[in-house]
């Protein structure tokens, strides 16, 4: 199925903004992107504000489905397997997020549009708690474990990491980022107590 005009523009705005950054988002490099002219973007958007929200809310992964598929990992692997796993994933959804989200926060009109971007703060370090506090049910992780600090210090870390690269307005692979991804993940698991087969160290399970 052809792809429609509409659907054109919010690629060719994503793409402007992952490229450029949001100082680049003009409805004359849109248009540029688009092959359209600039007054062709208001057939579809009532102005740049509508076309900013639209794209944020269209071409952005959806956090909803991630911390979903976050408290799904209880059981699956070895914890410290699965943090290594929950780290990537973070990592991307940030990497392709956070130049979005930094339009909002650049513009308290955006803001008062749309409060999606401010709402889905504090959704993710909730579905890492909720992960780490499932395995704990399951004696996977010592019952003392600090799982919300923990939880806090990987979407942290991850997201500063993707905050400073859409900052600076330059791109990093998730391949790339391995030493720092490494570096959480091993933080994380002294923390958390984990023994070397990525699960609970057995003399501090039962201390806890």
């Amino acid at each position: 199925m052809p792809q429609s005009t509409r659907d054109r523009i919010l690629d060719a705005a994503a793409a402007v903004v992952l490229r450029a950054g949001t100082k680049g988002l003009t409805t004359k490099a849109i248009a540029a992107e688009a092959g359209l002219t600039e007054p062709a973007l208001y057939t579809y958007f009532e102005n740049k504000d509508a076309l900013c929200v639209a794209t944020a809310s269209e071409r952005v992964p959806c956090p909803e489905e991630l911390a979903d598929r976050i408290r799904g990992r209880v059981g699956e692997e070895t914890v410290l397997d699965t943090l290594r796993d929950l780290a990537v994933d973070l990592l991307r959804y940030y990497l392709a997020s956070v130049p979005f989200e930094m339009m909002f926060w650049a513009d308290p009109r955006l803001r008062e549009i749309d409060r999606g971007p401010a709402r889905a703060q504090g959704l993710l370090p909730g579905a890492v708690d909720d992960y780490l506090r499932g395995e704990q049910q399951r004696g996977r992780i010592p019952t003392d474990a600090p799982t919300r600090a923990v939880a806090h210090g990987i979407v942290g870390a991850l997201f500063r990491q993707a905050f400073i690269v859409s900052f600076n307005e330059t791109t990093l692979a998730c391949e790339e980022a391995s030493p720092l991804l490494d570096e959480v993940v091993r933080l994380a698991a002294a923390a958390l107590r984990l023994g070397p087969d990525g699960l609970a160290d057995q003399g501090c399970a039962a201390a806890g």
